[in-house]
């Protein structure tokens, strides 16, 4: 039982880093927006840069957001497994 509450233990503590990742990300992309924006208005850019910078987003932090999905399914599993225990 040791090993099982280590295991979550452990997933739990790497799924709150993903989560603070997740949150830095999300303020980073914010702000890339926010001067996407700007720059935008300022040299007169088609409205298409916003899209540029979510897709750029999407494929640079897809292996952060993968990651987030799996631990966040691996913690449900593991503390549905301890609850049933």
């Amino acid at each position: 039982m040791s090993a099982h509450d280590d295991e979550l233990a452990s997933v739990e503590a790497a799924y709150r880093r993903a989560v603070f990742k997740m949150i830095g990300l999300g303020i980073f992309v914010g702000g890339c927006c926010f001067g996407a924006v700007i720059v935008r208005k300022m040299f007169g850019l088609p409205p298409a840069l916003l899209s540029v910078v979510f897709i750029a987003a999407l494929l640079l932090f897809s292996p952060d957001i993968f990651r987030f999905m799996v631990l966040r399914n691996k913690v449900q599993r593991l503390r549905e497994e301890n609850s049933s225990s």
